[in-house]
């Protein structure tokens, strides 16, 4: 173990965990380079190509990650080659976020290196890290978020303002319900820095940054667009009579029975027009049936924690992979999964109880609830619009950090602090990790019979 321990602490080992990593994701770009772009990733690839020609258009995707391949394009070749290798840096900038994280909240580096390591082997990290989706994107800058709110009491609270804040209006223009975070991250900044002004930065930037994008589109085109919009069908697809009560995603995954749906037998094809009718219909079902929509919103929470499933399902229908291994890298990404649920709840469970008023038991009481808060508030809007395991991903980083901070004191020979208070909550922790369990084996039986992967 001590060996164990001097081998996690060393700075050595970090780099060693980042280069293996890169040489995994290099190895999988080589296995799929003669692979074209497909579904979302070509579609994005797409928008890049016509941003990158000065087009002016209604977006119906949104811009961040349209932008970044552009100037990626321009720079280095349009290929689907570039477009991939683009993706690399988003990767690395996760590793540089989530150690830091890490060392933040427990001051050891043997934490950073334990968070490293379930990036290096998860098949969901190593597709998203390649392929141009907003998963890894999204998942480096909420880490981001993390770090700087959990670091801004070592100072530098202005610097972590400016990213912070250039860290939500990337967020908002990469996937737009995280603008909900625009509504909590600068109060907390001011809580936890007693600096308004901070607060008011952190606030401001990202705004600014929306509306710069919301203006040159109504330049170019003449239509206001509140960032793209597909936001609005999305919200529809998850909320009206043809929606499935558990499987929501499905519309919004198999266009083909879009025909069916009443907005498109009654809507001209004006998007803005189409925007508006979706959010109408949307919210008029919601208030002719609160309890489907009670309901919905119940089995996309519940979704939405479920098993892991996306890169064994990318690599079968996309890229022709064998469904043998398909599955393979399925039960592979949800093992993985389940460790860092289960990790998760036993880090909560061993955190410092109400009464323990000292400082050092607050510290980590607070930052577990940003852990905990960035997640819920990153998770709300899809507990309304349509869930899928898919849109976890970008937590999955603050859940490493959970585990490693959890799993430290176990390498470092001294559990009994931990041991205890999990035996005092014994009964609490079974019970979430029964509840855990529990949203797996449905989100499995009903999977199963529907015959979707």
């Amino acid at each position: 173990m001590n060996r164990l321990r001097t081998f996690l602490g060393r700075r050595s080992t970090t780099a060693a965990i980042v280069m293996l990593s890169l040489v995994v994701r290099l190895l999988y770009l080589l296995g799929i380079a003669h692979q074209p772009l497909r579904s979302d990733a070509a579609s994005y690839a797409e928008m890049a190509s016509r941003l990158a020609m000065g087009s002016h258009f209604i977006p119906y995707w949104p811009p961040a990650l349209p932008l970044y391949l552009a100037v990626a394009s321009s720079l280095f070749g349009c290929s689907v080659l570039v477009i991939r290798l683009a993706m690399i840096p988003f990767y690395l900038g996760l590793c540089f976020a989530l150690y830091r994280t890490a060392l933040y909240l427990t001051s050891e580096a043997a934490c950073g290196n334990l968070a490293l390591l379930p990036l290096v082997f998860a098949p969901g990290m190593i597709c998203a890290s390649v392929e141009p989706i907003t998963e890894m994107p999204t998942a480096m800058l909420l880490m981001i978020v993390a770090c700087s709110l959990i670091g801004v009491t070592t100072g530098k609270v202005y610097r972590r303002a400016i990213v912070l804040g250039v860290a939500i209006g990337c967020l908002a223009l990469l996937r737009p319900a995280s603008l909900i975070l625009l509504l909590f991250v600068p109060l907390c900044l001011v809580w936890r820095a007693k600096r308004f002004l901070a607060g008011l930065l952190a606030g401001a930037i990202p705004m600014l940054m929306v509306f710069a994008w919301i203006v040159y589109v109504q330049n170019g085109t003449g239509q206001l667009v509140m960032i793209n919009t597909a936001n609005a069908r999305n919200f529809y697809l998850g909320n009206n009579p043809e929606t499935p009560l558990y499987r929501t995603w499905w519309l919004g995954s198999h266009h083909e029975h879009e025909a069916e749906l009443t907005v498109n037998q009654s809507v001209s094809k004006d998007r803005r027009a189409l925007d508006a009718q979706y959010s109408h219909l949307a919210w008029d079902y919601i208030r002719h049936e609160p309890g489907l929509f009670l309901l919905r919103t119940f089995n996309r929470i519940c979704v939405f924690f479920a098993l892991e499933t996306y890169a064994g399902s990318y690599l079968i229908e996309n890229y022709g992979f064998s469904k043998l291994f398909g599955l393979f890298v399925v039960a592979l990404d949800s093992a993985i999964y389940c460790i860092l649920a289960v990790g998760s709840i036993l880090y909560l469970a061993t955190l410092p109880g109400p009464k323990d008023s000292s400082s050092i038991s607050i510290y980590r009481s607070i930052n577990a609830c940003i852990l905990i808060g960035l997640s819920l508030l990153y998770a709300a809007p899809y507990f309304i619009a349509f869930s899928h395991p898919r849109y976890h991903f970008p937590i999955e980083p603050l859940m490493m950090v959970a585990l490693a901070a959890f799993s430290l004191p176990f390498i470092q020979g001294a559990p009994q602090a931990a041991l205890t208070m999990l035996h005092g909550r014994r009964f609490a922790v079974a019970t979430a990790i029964v509840l855990f369990l529990a949203i797996q084996i449905e989100f499995i039986i009903i999977v199963v019979r529907a015959g979707l992967a």
